[in-house]
């Protein structure tokens, strides 16, 4: 048997691979010129396999210069490993390959060309891609998210945080990547078992409390912390911790507070009852002159019908839904009972308030100690009565006498 007879089923075989394979192969001499194609490639490039041998490796790619680079390296250093370009079809479409290449040689060890397999990586290139944008645009939301944000290792180690943290410790980045967090910015959790860290080391998946924290130079900042557990490969890795600065809350929380203190001190030392009560007349809140006028806790009187604290209930509560219906009541008199029986004249003037969206809520009535003066108007009317009655007596006698008078002359 014969060399070429000898030959003719390798090549054979190797022609048959060629022709089943899904990836593009081409075959170039050492001058970068296409010896054989197989089918794969013909469907890629939109060429037929005449007119793909004959031709440069290089000008079936968008870039021909990184091709032919790619075609002699192959020569230089024996073969080439995933070596990325962009193959472009007669239609103007593109493919992201990977190519492997290697030389082949004669039976006398010559290098007579070169075998490349082109590996279609286009899904693969897309999704790194998206992949690099979506990490691009996390770590843009990072980097200017309004809270602090600090990415923490298992150990306690700073890995990463953001402008804002940096701002809100006030210390340079480079002073805070690799410190412990609690050396950075420190809590009533640290050490503890409720620390966000040491839940999510027992599987915790999330964590959310409102803590005072420290920073290296002592000063205390307010901040909701949330924190969520990092995961690698199945394993604990570490935490992220979002940190969001509630100081101007906590201030204006603090101002509501004070001047909450402060109306209801102007409320309780006020010397006339004072009640609120809602639609329905229920009493929602009194001052301590109303306790003592009736005798009752402010326990007793809050969730107890405003009317039934009168001599006069059906009046009282007549009194009470005309606030609601015209928006307020003057000088509305009633009588107030207390617990032991006594009885207080009143004079009731009450008005509506609202909620911040203007919503009527609940009425707020005061009632005015009227007692004395209606003491001393009904002395007045009996003086003015004792005093009409002396003078018709008078008028009587002078009209006697001078009919006596006119009599005797």
């Amino acid at each position: 048997m014969n060399k070429t007879t000898k030959e003719l089923p390798l090549r054979y075989v190797e022609r048959e691979l060629q022709l089943i394979s899904i990836d593009p192969l081409v075959m170039f001499d050492q001058k970068g010129i296409i010896l054989d194609v197989n089918d794969a490639t013909v469907r890629v490039t939109g060429r037929t396999r005449e007119e793909l041998i004959g031709t440069p490796f290089a000008d079936h790619f968008t870039d021909p210069e990184r091709a032919y680079k790619g075609a002699m390296l192959t020569f230089e250093t024996g073969e080439v490993r995933d070596y990325e370009l962009v193959l472009k079809a007669r239609d103007g479409s593109e493919t992201v390959v990977s190519y492997n290449a290697s030389v082949y040689r004669d039976q006398k060890g010559n290098v007579v060309g070169a075998f490349a397999a082109a590996r279609d990586i286009t899904e693969q290139k897309n999704a790194e891609i998206a992949l690099r944008e979506s990490k691009a645009e996390l770590d843009l939301i990072f980097q200017i998210a309004a809270d602090g944000m600090c990415v923490i290792d298992a150990d306690f180690n700073i890995l990463r945080v953001n402008k804002t943290f940096i701002r809100m410790v006030d210390m340079d980045e480079d002073e805070i990547i690799g410190k412990k967090c609690y050396d950075v910015f420190s809590g009533e959790l640290c050490h503890s078992k409720d620390c966000p860290l040491e839940m999510m080391k027992k599987g915790e998946q999330f964590a959310e409390h409102e803590s005072v924290k420290e920073r290296s130079d002592g000063k205390e900042i307010p901040v909701i912390v949330n924190a969520a557990r990092l995961d690698r490969d199945g394993k604990f890795v570490g935490i992220v911790e979002d940190f969001k600065d509630i100081t101007e809350r906590k201030q204006a929380e603090e101002e509501i507070r004070e001047l909450q203190r402060y109306n209801r001190g102007l409320i309780e030392v006020n010397l006339d009852p004072l009640i609120t009560f809602d639609h329905k007349g229920i009493i929602m809140d009194v001052n301590g002159a109303t306790i003592r006028a009736t005798g009752r806790t402010r326990e007793e009187l809050i969730g107890t019908p405003f009317a039934d604290h009168f001599t006069d209930p059906e009046r009282a509560y007549k009194g009470a839904m005309l606030t609601f219906e015209t928006g307020e009541v003057r000088d509305y008199e009633l009588v107030m009972k207390a617990r032991d029986g006594t009885e207080t004249m009143v004079a009731c003037n009450a008005s509506v308030y609202k909620d911040q969206k203007g919503n009527v809520v609940g009425a707020f009535a005061a009632a005015r100690d009227i007692t004395e003066r209606k003491a001393a108007e009904h002395e007045l009317r009996e003086t003015v009565k004792r005093l009409e009655e002396y003078t018709n007596r008078i008028n009587n006698l002078v009209v006697t006498m001078l009919g006596e008078i006119t009599e005797k002359k």
